[in-house]
């Protein structure tokens, strides 16, 4: 799916330069995904420090995409990239996310994805005799429906509408930091500080990186004057 979008837009980036900036994002995100990973549960973390197993193992998709975001954005200052790199990363993100939800939800309790206790008639039984919340399905629906959204916003950039180059990438990661900021509360995760867990704090921070982005599309667009004569 990257390639195809890549050749049917005008990417302002040479192909060694964007080999560079998806080295740079997979590095990030193999750190990030780790690192929030061992912060999810910091007692149980201390308790395994000198357990290979356990240190080698997990990761999350939230750190993935923050190690990956910083990684980038260090090495477009270092240099001297100034525009956006994103946009044909948003599409690709969006779809593989949702295509590895199918493995979390095949794998069942071992995986630790799934939601908490439920009497939804949609609740699934992993494999205990408990119904829970399928959060797995969620959200595949939900960045499927994210993949629509992220596709209008392409074809907004290119109309010159509204949206302007980077925010494709932008309204992929607020929309999915908001929604994991959510779901999180159905999922049996460790609350670390006023009743959120860590993987939802990152979530928060992000949407605080945006803030300034959420309050540009949320402002009103302002109407050319028809009344002055053309210059």
């Amino acid at each position: 799916m990257y390639v195809l979008l890549r050749q049917s837009s005008e990417d302002f980036l040479s192909t060694p330069f964007r080999l560079v900036i998806v080295a740079i994002a997979t590095s990030g995100a193999v750190v990030g995904a780790k690192l929030l990973f061992l912060l999810e549960d910091p007692t149980l973390t201390l308790q395994h420090l000198h357990d290979p197993v356990f240190l080698l193992g997990g990761k999350t998709i939230v750190g993935a995409l923050i190690g990956g975001l910083i990684a980038v954005e260090l090495i477009k200052r270092n240099i001297g990239i100034h525009r956006s790199t994103g946009d044909l990363f948003a599409i690709p993100l969006a779809l593989g996310i949702a295509i590895g939800r199918i493995g979390c939800f095949l794998t069942g309790l071992s995986d630790n994805t799934y939601g908490t206790v439920t009497l939804l008639p949609w609740g699934l039984d992993f494999g205990d005799g408990v119904r829970r919340h399928p959060t797995q399905l969620y959200e595949m629906i939900f960045l499927l429906m994210l993949v629509l959204l992220l596709y209008w916003v392409t074809q907004q950039v290119k109309l010159g509408a509204r949206f302007q180059s980077g925010d494709a990438f932008k309204v992929f990661m607020i929309s999915y930091m908001g929604f994991r900021l959510f779901c999180d509360f159905i999922k049996p995760y460790p609350r670390v500080l006023l009743g959120m867990g860590t993987i939802q704090w990152a979530c928060f921070m992000v949407l605080l990186y945006y803030a300034s982005d959420i309050r540009r599309w949320m402002s009103p667009v302002s109407m050319p004057d028809t009344e002055s004569p053309c210059k």
